[in-house]
This record gives C-alpha cells, structure tokens and sequence, in this order.
C-alpha cells in the first residue's frame, strides 16, 4: 500500500469512502454532498487537501482529508485532520499509521505547531490507534457548529 495527495479524478472513490465512514458513525442521514462542489473545493479552489491510501491492485482503500489551521497560542499554523477513514478489510495493516506519518511529516516539513482532530467518544478503537500513537484526549473544550439554516437566519437578524 502506498499514501499519495489525492487526484481529481479520486474524487468519486472518497465520496464513497465518505459514506461508508457516515454509515460507520451512524451519520449518513447527514452526508449531502454535491460531487461537484466537493471536487471543485479540494481540488480546484484547495480549501482543503486530501491524501489517499492506494492498495497493491491499486484501489483507494482509505482517505484523509485535512486542512490548515492557526494557533494563535504558538503563532504558527497546523492540521486540522477532518477525516481519517480506512476500509475495514484494510485496517491493521498500519495504512492508518501511514496517512498520520505522512501528515506528521508535513507539519514537520512546514515548521506547524500542531496535528489535531476529533473522534467520537464512542469510537474505542479508533481512540486507542490515536493514543498508541502519543496523541492526547483533550478536555475543557466545547465544540460549536452553525448550519447552513443557523447562518442565513444570523445573517438576516
């Protein structure tokens, strides 16, 4: 297996990982993507960045999706993962470890402060592989979120 930044032409292999990582969580009632807006944000405008896990038949078999954050407490910029998903029949074979390394890397590369993500709190295997690899819970924090609906009845207040 090999980690590669993905390609346009990727783009309907991770919306189909997207929906089998929505369909994992219990979500997929929320999955509402435009496949054109989808391929035209990661790939044309780059508001965010995808890798992708290709296997020996070279299918895609996993993706992580990310984007850059700031941390104003260290001054400098970091990743913000959004979604690290693996096909089941892949997990263990540490294609996982591969897109976290390959992110650490480019934190690395590009002098970033942090890696960051979320997981949810009942994902015990996922939590585990993160904390296996030194990443900390973090607490004292709570996560907002505005819709699409939350924002144009804000706006029009």
């Amino acid at each position: 297996m090999i980690v590669r930044k993905a390609k346009k032409e990727d783009a309907n292999a991770i919306i189909s990982l997207i929906n089998e990582l929505a369909k994992y969580e219990n979500m997929s009632d929320q999955v509402d993507i435009d496949e054109a807006v989808f391929t035209s944000h990661l790939f044309e405008k780059q508001l965010a960045n995808a890798l992708v896990t290709v296997s020996d038949d070279d299918k895609i078999v996993g993706y992580a999706i990310y984007f850059y954050s700031f941390s104003t407490f260290l001054g400098r910029a970091g990743i913000y993962l959004e979604d690290l998903y693996i096909k089941p029949e892949f997990r263990g074979k540490k294609a996982g470890l591969a897109m976290i390394k390959e992110l650490a890397k480019i934190c690395e590369q590009e002098g970033y402060g942090r890696l960051e993500w979320e997981c949810l709190d009942w994902n015990e295997p996922s939590i585990k592989f993160y904390e296996n690899l030194g990443a900390k819970k973090q607490s004292g924090w709570i996560k907002f979120r505005m819709t699409k609906e939350d924002m144009i009845k804000l706006t029009v207040k």
